[in-house]
């Protein structure tokens, strides 16, 4: 009988204990490819369910079940999605459940952004809203007439490769040319290949489409040629 009332004891104050101790953080921390990008993400006291691109509403789509209060932190290439106004870094538009609000942003470089967003017990969908994004759905990429007259002129002995590569820098920095995540080969040198001038020169006059010369530029940078 003592060793049955001992149990029950024993029982009763763990039930207590149990039910007087705050609920358990939980969470997640991953990398998870979106369309073709490494997104990393570490979400606290939440599980993530997906995140989907969409180009049309330049905006990421987050779902994720959660079951306390919490944050969701975020590192977004820019090539995938980026906030720009007049070529500078500009805020995002945050949606949590339909409902602006505000986040930081603890890390920024030349290649991704990153942020952390705060929500409630319950929430379930994060937008990001930006105001350019990768289009996988794109045929022809839209290139400033400037960039092509730069080639030619390149093309043609009448500015230095400096003032090419600023050109072919822009193109990546504002996501018009998105370079594919994949591991830069051995520097070459700043010696560009004359072949490339060639090219320039063939995409300026009309020669090969847009298509062509960014595939060209894309093949140069990730096997190292060229360095941007």
């Amino acid at each position: 009988m003592l060793r049955k009332n001992l149990f029950f004891s024993l029982g009763f104050i763990l039930s207590i204990l149990l039910i007087s101790c705050p609920s358990l953080s939980f969470g997640e921390k991953d990398t998870v490819s979106v369309e073709s990008f490494d997104v990393h993400y570490d979400i606290e006291n939440g599980i993530l369910e997906s995140i989907f691109l969409d180009p049309d509403f330049i905006e990421l789509l987050i779902t994720m079940n959660t079951s306390s209060d919490g944050t969701f932190e975020i590192t977004i290439p820019r090539n995938l999605l980026d906030a720009k106004f007049d070529a500078s870094d500009d805020v995002f538009f945050i949606l949590v459940d339909g409902f602006e609000t505000d986040y930081v942003e603890i890390n920024s470089d030349s290649n991704s952004r990153t942020l952390v967003i705060p929500f409630f017990s319950g929430d379930s969908v994060i937008d990001i809203i930006g105001t350019n994004a990768f289009n996988p759905f794109s045929t022809e990429p839209e290139i400033p007439s400037w960039i092509k007259n730069n080639a030619g002129w390149w093309a043609d002995g009448q500015i230095d490769d400096t003032a090419f590569i600023q050109g072919i820098q822009y193109l990546i920095t504002e996501g018009i040319m998105a370079i594919p995540q994949t591991e830069s080969g051995v520097s070459s040198g700043n010696k560009i290949p004359s072949w490339i001038k060639n090219n320039a020169g063939w995409w300026a006059d009309g020669q090969i489409d847009d298509t062509a010369f960014i595939q060209g530029i894309q093949y140069l940078v990730t096997n190292g040629i060229l360095d941007v």
